[in-house]
């Protein structure tokens, strides 16, 4: 029977043999089968429902035995440490253990289980299950869900109405009832993230408070309350007070009524207790979208917009469409900011441009200056075309490096330079003439910074829907990458013959090897990085010149959005989150409003303005940007910016059915 039904066949089989002696020839056998099949269960589906079934069906004191002989096929005789279960046998051990009725013991296990792996699905449902059946009620969600008219035949028809109406709660409230029906806890959690985050009312959203504090109970008796705590949920009932104080009321009037049979009384204080803890007294912010290290805001990394002036136009990039006003952030102003991100901002890093060319900005050299004066307890870096390094803005680099120069090199030839950028500030001798003069003065200088120098490249990699005539421009093989590279060290090789001594400097050449793996394996992460030149700084310290291979892309589906072969379809629920909420940023754009995207062309997704708060400590701490983190954690896309990042692939086609901006007149090259 175990044989032909597997483990389906695990209730029947052991029926058979439920009062048969332990010494029974051949019972240890079938135990040990049943235990392997369950095993097997757990390792092709963490959340087997299956395998929770034969469970069910499983006699007490043969679930007893089994756990036994699970324990010792994991252990052995040696220490039995839940750190050394992996998760496949932990669910087998707890499953067997609820079915023997040792369920303190199964609480216990989980507990352990959870110090070393919080936010698991898979722990969460043995924990639900297990206190279903110590308490002895339905392990089914649906079971626990209050009547309620829900006018959708299916979770395909709520989802087809929140595609079309997605400010409709009704239909959200259907992909929650939905998602719970099939036992699905965390598609549960993510419908309701994103509902909680939509940009309307509490007083709308109350409809959906009945399914929320079941979520928040079953979350509590499966001993995952860190699952609300998680930060998109926290983010999404931190902007839904209301929301939160009646899903806690009505836990509270459930447990009054017995309507919760698995939950024990102590637990939904715990779990009434965490929701109100989201609801913030006036003007006091418990919760931020930006986590807080000893009392300030932390960001990984700030994008300074100092300016968004660009005087140079490529195809790779859709700074050319911009529609905000071109302007920059007075002298004053970049100061003043200066020092409110070193004093009262936990900064990761500082950039100086998001799309704009920052050594445009009339004040560039002050700027340079104040930020070496101010000896920053961040590293600030820059990226620039480069065709912007003539002598006199080499000349106001010197004696003001910050910690790190990137330059949009990109191009390997004259041919590939017309394809893609402007031919009226120079070519493609002048660009290599430039920047090796960059290098050449860092290295003379033992400037205290690195030079990287991107090299964008056709790979397999690359966005096959960004024009032909683009991505054909960069190499598209490891030969060709090679042949620029070896250029680039020669130069730094002749910069390396005629440096002062002092700065001890060195030309690289790297392997035919490490140049294929830099292509091959180029992303748009940070790796493979190729050095051409080392010197020796001032104080002392290595500095590195180096080529880093990037693919070429979409910027956030924004060529996308300006080519008119293709459209992106804008929703305002979508199935992706921004990673912007998980690795908190801040974009300071030179039009003064502030957002969390430097991809944000026009600066759409925004929390506000620098003008809308007295510091930028009240702006990050405030509701507004909660709000922000909110919605783009749970794929709420209020913004046109960020409608068009979430946009999936599969919802570009070569038609144009949605109005846009039209492209800019005068664009250096018809027809892209």
């Amino acid at each position: 029977m175990l044989e032909t039904e597997g483990v389906a066949g695990i209730g029947a089989a052991l029926a058979l043999v439920e009062t048969a002696p332990i010494e029974t020839p051949g019972l240890t056998k079938i135990l040990a089968r049943s235990v392997s099949l369950l095993l097997d269960a757990f390792r092709s589906d963490p959340l087997a429902p299956e395998a929770y079934r034969a469970m069910a069906a499983t006699p007490a004191s043969l679930a007893s035995q089994m756990f036994d002989l699970t324990l010792e096929g994991v252990f052995g005789n040696g220490e039995r440490d839940v750190r050394a279960i992996n998760q496949i046998g932990l669910l087998t051990l707890v499953g067997l253990l609820s079915s023997a009725g040792a369920h303190e013991q199964a609480a216990l296990l989980l507990a352990q289980a959870r110090e070393h792996r919080s936010g698991n699905p898979a722990l969460t449902k043995a924990g639900w299950v297990a206190r279903c059946r110590w308490a002895g009620c339905s392990a089914a969600f649906a079971d626990h869900l209050e009547p309620a008219a829900v006018d959708f035949a299916d979770a395909g028809a709520a989802q087809a109405r929140v595609d079309t109406a997605p400010l409709d709660l009704v239909a959200h409230r259907g992909r929650i009832r939905f998602a719970l029906e099939a036992d699905d806890l965390e598609a549960a959690d993510g419908f309701a993230g994103a509902a909680l985050s939509l940009p309307v009312g509490d007083s709308d959203k109350m409809v959906l408070v009945p399914d929320l504090a079941l979520l928040v109970a079953v979350h509590a008796a499966s001993g995952d309350l860190a699952g609300i705590e998680a930060d998109r949920l926290r983010w999404a009932f931190g902007v839904s007070p209301g929301i939160a104080t009646a899903a806690a009321q009505a836990i509270e009037w459930r447990m009054g009524e017995s309507g919760l049979p698995f939950l024990d009384t102590a637990e939904a204080e715990r779990a009434a207790t965490l929701l109100r803890s989201f609801v913030a007294p006036a003007k006091v912010p418990v919760i931020t979208g930006y986590p807080m290290r000893d009392g300030k805001p932390h960001v990984d990394i700030v994008w300074l917009e100092i300016t968004n002036h660009c005087n140079q136009k490529c195809t790779f990039c859709p700074d050319m469409f911009r529609e905000d006003a071109r302007t920059w952030l007075p002298l004053e102003k970049v100061k003043n900011l200066i020092d409110q991100l070193a004093d009262t901002i936990s900064v990761g890093s500082m950039q100086l441009n998001a799309y704009g060319e920052p050594l445009l900005h009339p004040n560039i050299a002050e700027i340079l200056a104040y930020i070496r004066e101010r000896k920053l307890p961040f590293p600030t870096f820059f990226t620039s075309h480069g065709m912007t390094l003539v002598d006199k803005k080499l000349q106001q680099l010197s004696g003001n490096y910050p910690a790190g120069i990137a330059i949009s090199l990109h191009n390997d030839s004259q041919q590939s330079y017309e394809a893609t950028r402007s031919h009226k500030i120079g070519d493609y001798e002048t660009l290599v003439a430039r920047v090796s003069a960059l290098m050449r003065q860092m290295a003379f200088e033992r400037a205290p910074s690195h030079l990287r120098l991107y090299q964008m490249v056709s790979n397999g990699a690359e966005d096959q829907r960004v024009d032909e005539l683009t991505r054909s421009a960069f190499p598209d093989t490891a030969g060709r990458m090679a042949k620029h590279v070896r250029k680039w060290e020669a130069i730094a090789a002749e910069i390396a013959a005629s440096a002062p001594r002092e700065a001890r400097a060195r030309a690289v050449t790297n392997s035919d090897d490490a140049i294929h793996r830099a292509f091959t394996e180029a992303s748009h992460g940070d790796r493979n990085h190729l050095p051409i030149l080392i010197w020796v700084d001032a104080d002392g310290m290595e500095q590195h010149a180096f080529m880093s291979a990037r693919p070429v892309g979409t910027y956030a589906n924004l060529l996308l959005e300006y080519d008119p072969r293709w459209a992106v379809e804008r929703r305002l629920v979508t199935d992706n989150s921004c990673g912007f909420t998980a690795t908190p940023s801040l974009a300071i754009f030179a039009t003064g409003r502030l957002g969390i995207c430097c991809l944000d062309l026009n600066s759409t997704a925004t929390f506000g303005a620098l003008d809308d708060f007295d510091t930028l400590h009240d702006a990050l701490t405030s509701p507004e940007a909660l709000r922000l983190f909110a919605q783009l954690a749970n794929g709420v896309a209020a913004s046109r910016g960020c409608q068009i990042c979430l946009g999936g692939t599969e919802r570009h086609c070569e038609s144009k059915r949605l109005p846009r901006p039209t492209r800019p007149a005068g664009h250096f090259r018809e027809g892209v």
